[in-house]
């Protein structure tokens, strides 16, 4: 039988082994810091006042709790494609298939993103339109990406950068001028809707272990995956703590509840500073989150293809740059088709985080079955938890994505659900039509000797 690390298609052979640990902290940092702490931070405000910067700091630790069952399971099997290579090794081909057809639908955040970077741009010059720009970040960030990893990675070190220095001019103009007395109130509205704004905001604190996707192309992924994941989301949970804290202190929550962030970055710096906030810190948060996603996303559909879910010329590899170029492209037209036809930022937001609840959950129940399939994998990582532990976790971690996307699916607009149900109905008809030809490949590999080449 085939080793379980062994990707498929020999794929393995293209994509290049240079991503460093600062790399993949900037790419677990990028993909959870975007239009989330944009958008959600006034809504939560609304929701709890003074409360929110605590908020912030429970949904962060959520969300690396709920990611240890993923990191453990990057750190034993770095494979290319993580999402669809977890769940098709250690649950069932059926079960990968249907991870990375959810994976597919997540991508559409790309346009999310894109339109939030242009709305940006346009409050500050209303000039620019946003449907063009919102089309033109996503066509640069495809180019950066198909001169591969490196190169991307590169660029979005550089866009962290920059986006750190405008949310800390934020940040630390704004503390002298806080009122501490409002956030010693956490729960002005009741403690419900305190826990609805913490719920809220692990969306926005998400994305980490995304990083996973990229492990065959680390140079150390077993140490760097868990430092990636946690360290990323831990430092992005600490900036937007800090960043709460002015924005709900500075001004009377009543002028900032439901409003975006520049109203106290309009406040607080001068029109010069204010430009640099909204460009550097707001726009490059959330270009750099696309460009993240770019990286990652055509990873699980590349292992997908290469067990014959679809056609193998999609899954071929530059390999001067060792980049997927048609399935980069792929992706491009899917995050592009949502801006042409007009959808609405909530509408995008909600399919994306309805299709990320139960792919998530899917691999961390792979994660433990990981324990009892492959205990030599799982002995020798270099991180892992107590079976205790990974029990609960993964119980408490599936059970809290169901609450959120069932919360999410029953306030989708008909539109949204309809084109949901298409969706799904589409990946089943391409799984009734491929499944029997999956499973000839799947024969045919394991028939061969195991080979490590892939190995971790």
């Amino acid at each position: 039988m085939a080793s379980p690390a062994q990707s498929p298609l020999g794929v393995e052979r293209h994509l290049k082994r240079d991503i460093t640990l600062l790399q993949a902290l900037g790419v677990s940092f990028q993909s959870v810091v975007g239009a989330g702490v944009v958008a959600l931070t006034g809504i939560s405000i609304g929701l709890t006042g003074g409360g929110t910067p605590l908020a912030y700091a429970l949904a962060t630790v959520a969300v690396i709790v709920y990611s240890l069952p993923i990191v453990a399971l990057g750190s034993a099997m770095p494979l290319v494609g993580g999402r669809y290579s977890y769940a098709a090794r250690l649950l069932s081909p059926s079960t990968g298939f249907a991870t990375m057809w959810l994976s597919i639908l997540v991508t559409i955040q790309l346009s999310l993103l894109a339109l939030a970077a242009a709305n940006s741009v346009h409050a500050l010059l209303p000039s620019v339109p946003v449907a063009p720009m919102a089309l033109a970040v996503m066509t640069i960030f495809f180019l950066a990406n198909l001169f591969g990893a490196t190169f991307s990675n590169r660029l979005g070190i550089g866009l962290s950068v920059v986006m750190l220095a405008a949310f800390l001019l934020y940040g630390f103009v704004g503390v002298p001028q806080v009122h501490w007395e409002v956030l010693a109130d956490v729960a002005p509205n009741g403690i419900e809707n305190f826990v609805a704004a913490a719920a809220l905001l692990t969306f926005a604190a998400t994305g980490g272990s995304y990083v996973a996707e990229i492990g065959h192309e680390m140079k150390r992924p077993g140490r760097d995956i868990p430092l990636a994941v946690i360290g990323g989301t831990a430092m992005a949970g600490l900036l937007y703590v800090f960043m709460a804290i002015v924005s709900t202190g500075v001004l009377p929550v009543s002028e900032v509840a439901g409003k975006p962030m520049s109203v106290v970055a309009q406040h607080l710096l001068p029109s010069g500073g204010f430009a640099f906030f909204v460009l550097g810190g707001a726009v490059v948060a959330v270009v750099g989150a696309l460009n993240a996603l770019l990286l990652t996303a055509t990873k699980p559909v590349l292992a997908a293809v290469g067990d014959g879910w679809l056609p193998k010329r999609l899954g071929a590899v530059n390999q001067r740059f060792g980049t997927p170029h048609w399935l980069l492209f792929l992706l491009y037209v899917i995050g592009v088709l949502p801006v042409l036809f007009g959808l609405s930022l909530e509408g995008i937001a909600k399919a994306s985080s309805i299709a990320a609840g139960p792919m998530l959950a899917i691999i961390i129940i792979a994660s433990y079955r990981l324990r009892g399939r492959y205990p030599d994998l799982h002995a020798a990582a270099p991180f892992k938890l107590g079976a205790r532990t990974h029990l609960v976790i993964a119980v408490l971690g599936t059970g809290v994505l169901a609450a959120q996307t069932y919360l999410l699916v029953t306030k989708v607009t008909t539109s949204i659900a309809v084109a949901l149900v298409v969706w799904l109905a589409l990946g089943l008809g391409l799984w009734l039509a491929r499944r029997r030809h999956v499973a000839a490949v799947l024969r045919a590999r394991h028939a061969q000797p195991a080979t490590m080449e892939g190995a971790l």
